[in-house]
């Protein structure tokens, strides 16, 4: 009886513990909360902004399959995905595996929406394919009579007339070119096709096809009509020549222009969204954003980031793979609302290009892949060897300027190159353009010669000292003392929107040189600090700071008592626009945003790594966006929220913590044991 209740009590527990497991695994029953303190894990303050302003029905899918994604990314996709649901009632989220067939039917609905909301633009596209299609058969049967009548005409001729080679060559064209037509067929028909490999047809492969066959036959049959001009106005050629050049040149010259007006029609096509969206869904891997008139695609490559970032103070790169869901996808949203997203151009004097990795780590690969992904323009504008850069009618534009890096000025003069980009410079911001100044410390006032480069912030009434730096005295991990010619800031000065999407985020600035305003300001000028310099003893501006080895403790006359300002955003009135503001954000620092900086990364266990100035990226995206004159769009972005931080963490708490871990865990631990051994005694 003992063994039947025993048994019996073990089924009962068993029983209770599938039942509660199998409610438990029910979705509907399942509330996740978001109980850190900051919400790191849930949607970003952007995010959260722009989703409330959203309106009509929206849309994301994600296609991700376990066999080229892994299980804690998948895992990684659903957590976003449903973020997005729970943030917003008019967003509904699907993840589709392309290799599941349970979800065919799904992923069919998505396409049918998908070809739905670009009918009028599908149609207009299949009209001018049908009639090139229409000018390519003509094309073929005209052709075959040419090659018939050629052929004919060569054998009325005698032996030795030079006109039978030229006939040969022309008919040896014309033989290559009605095989040429069948390939162009089948290239356009393969591109029309859809099937389990291509879900949607693709129509702008199809256009370029037809168009540059349609081109080049035109100009291959306007070379034949040259020779039957030519034929019709030699009185010394045979006179069958004369009158079958006097009977088929007219022919030849309106196919010219039928095959010409068939090109010209498709090159003149607005490039189509759903082909760019089609070829991104071939590869299996994409994002998929749907509003309720448009829609857009999230390739693979920036979905799934897979680049190199610099490793601390070694040099190695890491590689970054993770699941850049939350950035994209908004940024996505954000491209469907706006008509033209703002174009980031940096402006530099290099002769290499600086959206390339370059020795030493001197260019903006980095800080551009971020801007790129958030869905902006990103160009760059060597000054000397290209024009300047043009937007879209209507599309805002922000100028970055990128000085030459301290590490390649080897003499304190100028070098041509860099005084056009002074000049290029000061015409954009006469010109009214917003632009981003970073201001390196400069190796003149060393030897007595004046720096150009203030001359620019002067504008805006800004007074920049790039004669000294600030530099700090530090202790190492191995206890000794060294001077370091970096900061790094975590608190920013509030009451600006960059400056509060800044504010606890790890920021480094290299060689940090002063900006103050000017005695005296016009009322049209404004300023706001964004980022100031706290005083401390272990603080002072450095004259000497060429190399850290020689410079001694600073003086008295050279440590400074009140905070200086190393970031301001400036405004002042247009030159040509009465009512506008035109924007300006200075940096007293030239490599803040290259990715020597920008792209160093720590450990962050599990085989990723994060920055270690997240800031850095943080500032360059608010800076841009500010400068655009969108301030609605200011706020902490997905970029910098790769782990969870703390911040606010004063010398007071980090004592109390001290002692809690270091003293009151272990006596809570001996008066527990105490307790207990009470407990027995009695």
């Amino acid at each position: 009886m003992t063994r039947l209740n025993a048994g019996l009590f073990l089924v009962g527990i068993a029983t209770i513990a599938i039942v509660c497991n199998f409610f438990a695994a029910r979705p509907w029953l399942r509330l996740t909360i978001d109980a850190t303190k900051t919400r790191a894990y849930s949607l970003s303050e952007q995010s959260r902004r722009l989703l409330a302003g959203l309106e009509g029905e929206w849309r994301i899918v994600i296609l991700a399959g376990t066999d080229t994604v892994d299980r804690a990314t998948l895992r990684q996709i659903d957590e976003v995905l449903t973020r997005y649901g729970q943030e917003s009632k008019k967003i509904s989220t699907l993840r589709v595996d392309p290799t599941d067939p349970r979800m065919l039917k799904e992923f069919d609905a998505v396409l049918e929406a998908l070809q739905a909301s670009y009918r009028q633009e599908v149609a207009v596209y299949e009209r001018a394919l049908e009639a090139a299609g229409e000018s390519v058969a003509s094309y073929a049967v005209f052709l075959e009579k040419q090659t018939g009548a050629l052929a004919a005409l060569k054998r009325t001729l005698s032996a030795d007339d030079p006109a039978r080679a030229v006939i040969d060559q022309t008919l040896g064209g014309l033989q290559l070119s009605i095989r040429a037509v069948a390939e162009v067929v089948s290239q356009w028909k393969e591109a029309m096709t859809v099937d389990e490999s291509r879900p949607l047809a693709d129509y702008e492969t199809a256009r370029s096809v037809l168009a540059a066959a349609l081109g080049a036959w035109a100009q291959e049959l306007h070379e034949i009509g040259q020779i039957l001009r030519q034929w019709r106005g030699d009185a010394s050629v045979d006179a069958a020549l004369r009158r079958f050049a006097s009977e088929r040149q007219d022919e030849y010259q309106r196919r010219v222009e039928d095959l010409l007006i068939s090109a010209d029609t498709l090159k003149r096509l607005e490039v189509l969204a759903l082909a760019e969206i089609g070829r991104s869904l071939r590869s299996g891997e994409a994002g998929l954003v749907m509003g309720p008139s448009a829609a857009a695609v999230i390739p693979s490559e920036k979905l799934f980031a897979r680049f190199g970032l610099q490793q601390g103070d070694s040099g190695e790169i890491a590689i970054d793979q993770r699941f850049r869901g939350e950035q994209v996808i908004s940024a996505a949203i954000r491209s469907l609302l706006v008509e033209h997203m703002p174009m980031v151009v940096f402006v530099h004097a290099e002769p290499e290009s600086m959206l390339r990795r370059r020795p030493q780590f001197v260019d903006v690969v980095g800080v551009a892949n971020m801007l790129e992904a958030s869905r902006l323009t990103v160009t760059q504008w060597s000054v000397g060897l290209g024009e300047r850069p043009v937007p879209q009618a209507g599309q805002p534009v922000v100028w970055v300027v990128v000085p030459p890096p301290i590490l390649q000025r080897q003499t304190p003069g100028l070098s041509d190159a860099e005084q056009a980009l002074i000049k290029a410079v000061g015409d954009l911001i006469d010109d009214g353009e917003p632009v981003l100044l970073s201001y390196s410390a400069s190796l003149g006032p060393l030897i007595g010669r004046s720096d150009p480069w203030p001359r620019l912030a002067a504008r805006f009434g800004l007074q920049v000292d790039t004669s000294r730096v600030i530099v700090e005295r530090v202790r190492d991990a191995q206890g000794e003392t060294r001077i370091q010619r970096s900061l790094q800031l975590t608190e920013f000065e509030p009451g600006h929107p960059l400056a509060e999407a800044v504010h606890g985020l790890p920021t480094s600035f290299d060689l940090p040189v002063v900006i103050r305003p000017v005695p005296d300001l016009p009322a049209d000028l404004s300023h706001t600090v964004i980022a100031a310099v706290a005083a401390a003893d272990n603080r002072w501006l450095e004259e000497k700071w060429t190399n850290p080895a020689t410079i001694e403790h600073g003086t008295a006359d050279e440590r400074f008592d009140e905070p200086l300002p190393i970031v301001v955003a400036a405004e002042r009135s247009h030159p040509f626009q009465p009512g506008r503001r035109q924007r300006c954000l200075v940096v007293g620092s030239a490599g803040w945003l290259l990715s020597y900086v920008a792209d160093r990364v720590v450990p962050a266990g599990g085989q990723r790594s994060v920055f270690l100035n997240p800031g850095n990226h943080e500032l360059l995206l608010g800076a841009v966006t500010w400068l655009a004159g969108a301030d609605e769009m200011i706020a902490k972005s997905p970029v910098s929220r790769q782990v969870a931080r703390l911040d606010g963490i004063t010398p007071a708490v980090r004592r109390w913590w001290q002692w809690i871990t270091v003293a009151f865990m272990p006596v809570a631990c001996l008066a527990a044991g105490l307790v207990v051994w009470l407990i027995r005694r009695v």
